[in-house]
């Protein structure tokens, strides 16, 4: 409102005289660059026919007002999308805590089982190489690569990892091997299907909704074994820190090998009422429901842990952000309270 007055009265001051008028307006050109666009309209009062009028004078000074208007708003939109940031961050935090604990605990299994069936790297090794003295082309090999990924977003780079991990092993194989790709998570559906659309078997999403359990992970287990499948590899992130996690291929033994292997647990006592062979079978089956049991526990650490560390960077930036925004606004306002001083100053001095 102080800007309107002055300008009325310098405008009156002006009268019909475009010398006068012309003069505050180039008194004004001095003030500063936000006052620059009015200047030439105030020179312009008063002038003939055919050049700007008053009303251009109105406007520059809306468009004055409204960049102050749209960083406030800008302002409130960053400090609002912090907050949110900052509670999605003590949200991971407390979930991590939680799937940290499970993960701890089924550790142990994995690790155990995967002693076991330590002793039969060098029999499969063995194997391998007699059935490519018998079957050189390899058409009876099936290779099933399971890809763990999240079923939502803002958590770093957790999904990109293994869909590239994926890429890199269709490429290292180069269709050597039938190979089909099994995805847990919905995240790494939608990348795969652009380049590898013809492999994908089967696709589960909503697995990390609620807490995995291990009956869940049987049923993802009992799908795999339907398929007959010679090799099985998991890939998932292994969380090692709050901060760091790495992408993981863990080859699983296929049941024809371990029925092929049975002579390496000839030291081990087995007490069942079972045929040996049936003990192997439900031996292998527990294996690889432990195995997925533990890699999706892993990823779901790993993707708590990149979604708190993601949203840490993001709140910050967004703290920055607002302070950036805060000091322009001030810049702002404080130029267009020392440009009403001036018309004031400029429309009294005209009037005297």
């Amino acid at each position: 409102m102080t800007s309107r007055v002055a300008l009325k009265v310098a405008m009156r001051a002006a009268g019909n005289s475009p010398g006068a008028a012309g003069a505050l307006g180039a008194s004004l050109s001095g003030r500063g660059s936000l006052w620059a666009p009015v200047a030439p309209a105030m020179a312009s009062v008063g002038a003939p026919r055919g050049q700007s009028s008053p009303s251009a004078v109105a406007v520059e000074e809306q468009v004055r007002w409204v960049n102050l208007k749209v960083v406030r708003e800008r302002m409130k939109t960053v400090a609002n999308i912090g907050k949110i940031c900052k509670a999605m961050k003590l949200v991971a935090a407390a979930k991590l805590r939680g799937v940290q604990s499970l993960q701890e605990a089924s550790r142990p299994f994995a690790t155990g089982l995967g002693e076991f069936f330590s002793t039969m790297d060098d029999l499969e090794a063995a194997t391998t190489a007699e059935a490519a003295k018998t079957d050189p082309s390899g058409e009876g090999k099936k290779q099933l690569i399971i890809a763990v990924t999240s079923d939502r977003g803002l958590c770093g780079g957790v999904n990109a990892v293994i869909v590239k991990e994926v890429k890199q092993m269709m490429i290292e194989d180069a269709g050597a091997t039938p190979t089909g790709i099994m995805l847990v998570g919905d995240k790494g559906r939608e990348p795969m299907r652009r380049v590898h659309g013809d492999n994908i078997v089967v696709s589960f999403k909503d697995v990390f909704k609620a807490p995995i359990t291990f009956p869940q992970v049987c049923m993802i287990a009992e799908d795999v074994l339907a398929r007959s499948y010679t090799d099985v590899v998991l890939v998932y992130n292994r969380f090692k820190s709050a901060m760091e996690q790495e992408p993981v291929r863990k080859p699983i033994v296929g049941l024809s090998t371990v029925l092929d292997s049975a002579s390496a647990f000839d030291e081990y006592e087995f007490d069942s009422d079972m045929d040996s062979a049936q003990v192997f079978v439900d031996l292998f089956e527990f294996q690889l429901a432990t195995q997925l049991y533990n890699a999706l526990l892993e990823n779901a650490t790993s993707e708590q842990a990149a979604r708190m560390s993601a949203m840490d960077n993001a709140s910050r930036n967004s703290t920055d952000m607002h302070a950036k925004l805060a000091l322009t606004a001030n810049r702002v306002r404080q130029a267009g309270i020392t440009t009403e001083l001036s018309e004031i100053v400029a429309g009294a001095a005209s009037v005297s």
